[in-house]
């Protein structure tokens, strides 16, 4: 995991309010299906700079509490700052990574957004999370689908794999798993129900997904993180050597996709899944 604070933390900050913004509509909707108890106390999971976390804060208002973990120091660090700058006083934020925490069973709500998926060992996470949380708590979560039910993903990769290949072996560190290692809903499903969760409900949630406000915007974004990036990023300098005809070949690729305003929009699909940790 050590990517998240190192060059995937500097791409993610580079292109925040691409990646943020795009998932705004679709947050707002996990917390419309599964609010948290106003009072209550959460734990948000993979909190990244803590917009979520200080969503949540906002829902539970003042009586509550919320608890903001990452496994990334670079990104607590900024959490921190960014809600003591905003005068956010009731949450927290800690380093921790899930897959080897022990949290008290304090929390009535546990939420993650795009959090869950880089798990080597998801089962043992999950249960971490799930001890987190009170009997009868919440889990809410939102996850990405397979790669290609998110077509701006796939036909990016497809179009870097026209340049490049995966090399079979790199130095470059990896984000594990990646972000569709939950995409199967038998395996998303299989590991809450193995690390003891019940009441699991997946909803599928197909979205118009924001790329940038023009096509620099877009193509920067697209080669800083997903597949594409990566393939580009683990073939080192050939890789870069390439970065600018893979951009042109993008931009050309997604001419089709920009609107009126200058702006690109995709389709993206993402499970929205809530779970109960039994009473």
């Amino acid at each position: 995991m050590r990517a998240w604070d190192t060059v995937l933390y500097e791409r993610w900050k580079q292109n925040r309010k691409v990646f943020v913004g795009a998932l705004d509509e679709v947050t707002q909707e996990v917390f419309d299906r599964a609010s948290p108890p106003e009072g209550g106390r959460c734990i948000d999971i993979g909190c990244g700079f803590g917009e979520t976390t200080q969503r949540l804060a906002e829902l539970v208002g003042p009586g509550g509490f919320v608890l903001g973990t990452d496994s990334s120091p670079r990104f607590i660090e900024d959490a921190r700052r960014e809600a003591a700058d905003a005068g956010v006083e009731n949450v927290e934020f800690e380093v921790a990574d899930a897959q080897t925490a022990n949290w008290d069973a304090t929390y009535d709500y546990a939420f993650s957004r795009m959090g869950t998926q880089f798990f080597a060992a998801p089962v043992p996470a999950m249960r971490a999370i799930r001890g987190a949380l009170k009997p009868g708590g919440t889990l809410a979560k939102v996850c990405w689908r397979r790669k290609d039910e998110s077509q701006f993903w796939a036909e990016t990769e497809q179009v870097v794999e026209r340049f490049l290949s995966r090399p079979a072996e790199y130095e470059a560190d990896t984000c594990g798993p990646g972000p569709f290692s939950l995409g199967n809903p038998e395996t998303c499903r299989g590991i809450l129900e193995a690390a003891g969760f019940e009441e699991i409900d997946l909803h599928r949630r197909d979205f118009a997904y924001y790329m940038g406000k023009d096509m620099d915007e877009a193509t920067d974004a697209l080669l800083a993180i997903g597949p594409g990036a990566e393939l580009i990023r683990l073939n080192g300098e050939h890789g870069e050597s390439h970065r600018p005809e893979i951009a042109e070949a993008l931009a050309d690729h997604y001419a089709a996709w920009q609107q009126p305003d200058g702006s690109i929009v995709g389709r993206g699909s993402v499970w929205i899944v809530t779970a109960t940790n039994p009473s």
